[in-house]
């Protein structure tokens, strides 16, 4: 029987504690390490597995999905037109099961997307490894040999030949001393943070009849305000004067401006409400997740209350759940060999060294809907009440995966290697996809030649991903911002 052995400790005068310094146990040894199991995560172990390396994806929740269902996102926001290779495969294979609804965007149901992926990895050889937190990394120099992790099981070492960072905010890159870029580039502020969730018991046919009847009262962008119960999907954006009027009355807190709502099977009277707003917060500081945690729980209330109070459908109906954590819309970006711009992806800029292609409708020069600095959805904000989002096209280079200064490591998701203005497009689902097959399929290509993947042959990258179905031709094709995608 394993005996647990207190460390003693030394703090100073300074109030630090001295960790004595103690062995820790080699649990597991791997070529391909994926840290994170959000969809960025899933998808760069599934291409690392499918390309025959041995490869384990450590998570720190119960469950895959990451921001897609712990934190109750669940829509990829790329068209499932453009998709292809092993994203169209898992956005099919949740159609088949009824868990998906293909459009201009795909919405799913959590819970199969979680079987789902799971389901995928294993046909693929990939090892999980739930519940486990990354605490630090393990360093021979400049090159990353593995990570520190904490579970049930206590504090162990696992190592890898190549490590992927699908964390959404480079934890791993950040301890091991990767340059990066955290939020605005000029003051550091960062998207607002939201906790999503559900409410039940709705009529939607007499909510959907209200919505015609006010549009102005609407975003007119057809992309934030969806009402086709035909094909069993419903989004709507506004309520703009209703909400003015709580928060004269006191019932909504200042900062909020709209009331969102969204639903893959409408008939059911389930919608989800992603309306929660938290403002200079950085999801990189425990006390700053514990306090949007707490806000945004107070706000839920709010929101239940107004919707039952006075929007025409909610009137009979009750909150189902929440999500089990906040939504962190932006932290650390990494710095690599390339740093892509809005300008780059508006241009329609080629790469070399391309590695993956994402298509997502947005609205140029603007704050992709969550401005750091607030009133979002309010008057002044003419992207949500004035402006109609168009269709982008834009590559991914491979330097912007290759963190400067470390060897041994890839990024996939959130985290790239990008600007504030341009992560309006890349922070999406869309290119989390598409960033962690190139990760995964680049990640497998090194760990088998023994090489860092700074140095592997981009073309054989290129090569592998087109043999994975992946289409890198797509904007040479449709040009920056097609009308319609094939």
């Amino acid at each position: 029987m394993r005996r647990w052995v207190a460390v003693a400790a030394v703090i100073d005068q300074a109030g630090r504690v001295a960790e004595p310094a103690r062995e820790i146990p080699v649990a597991l040894t791997t070529d391909v390490l994926v840290v994170g199991g959000g969809i960025a995560g899933v998808m760069a172990a599934l291409a690392a597995g499918r390309s025959g390396a041995p490869t384990l994806l450590v998570e720190r929740f119960g469950s895959l999905g990451g921001t897609g269902t712990a934190a109750m996102m669940n829509l990829f926001y790329v068209p499932y037109a453009a998709s292809r290779g092993l994203v169209r495969e898992l956005f099919d294979r949740l159609i088949a099961r009824g868990g998906a609804i293909p459009g201009e965007f795909v919405v799913y149901d959590p819970e199969l997307y979680k079987i789902t992926a799971l389901e995928m990895l294993a046909e693929a050889g990939v090892n999980v490894l739930l519940h486990t937190l990354v605490s630090d990394v393990i360093l021979d120099g400049a090159v990353l040999r593995g990570i520190v992790v904490e579970n049930k099981s206590g504090r162990q070492a696992i190592l890898g030949r190549v490590t992927i960072d699908a964390s959404g905010d480079a934890d791993v890159a950040a301890r091991a001393g990767a340059p990066f870029v955290k939020g605005r580039e000029e003051d550091g502020k960062m998207r607002p943070m939201t906790l999503i969730f559900r409410m039940g018991g709705v009529d939607v046919p007499r909510l959907v009849d209200y919505v015609k009847s006010h549009p102005d009262d609407f975003s007119p962008d057809p992309l934030q305000c969806m009402l086709d119960l035909d094909h069993h999907m419903i989004r709507v954006f506004g309520f703009f004067k209703l909400v003015e009027d709580a928060k004269v009355r006191g019932e909504l807190w200042p900062d909020c401006y709209y009331f969102r709502v969204e639903s893959v099977l409408p008939e059911r009277g389930v919608l989800t409400v992603n309306a929660t707003r938290v403002y200079g917060v950085d999801g990189t500081r425990g006390e700053d997740l514990s306090r949007a945690e707490i806000e945004t729980r107070h706000q839920m209330i709010q929101l239940a209350a107004f919707a039952r109070r006075d929007i025409p459908g909610f009137e009979h109906s009750f909150i189902l759940d929440s999500a089990s954590t906040i939504g962190v819309r932006e932290t650390r970006r990494i710095r690599g060999g390339y740093v892509m711009t809005e300008d780059d992806i508006l241009a329609g800029r080629h790469y070399d060294d391309a590695v993956g292609v994402d298509a997502n409708q947005q609205n140029p020069r603007q704050q992709g809907g969550h401005p750091p600095d607030g009133k979002e959805g309010g008057p002044q904000d003419v992207e949500a009440r004035h402006l109609i989002a168009r269709m982008f096209v834009y590559e991914i280079p491979y330097r912007c995966l290759v963190p400067r200064d470390i060897e041994g490591l890839l990024v996939a998701g959130r985290c790239l290697s990008v600007d504030h203005h341009a992560d309006v497009y890349t922070r999406n689902q869309g290119t989390a996809m598409a960033s962690g097959v190139a990760a995964g399929v680049a990640g497998a290509l090194a760990a088998r030649a023994g090489a860092p993947p700074r140095q592997v042959d981009v073309r054989a990258v290129q090569a592998a991903l087109r043999a994975l179905g992946v289409d890198l031709d797509l904007l040479s094709r449709l040009g920056p911002s097609p009308e319609r995608l094939e």
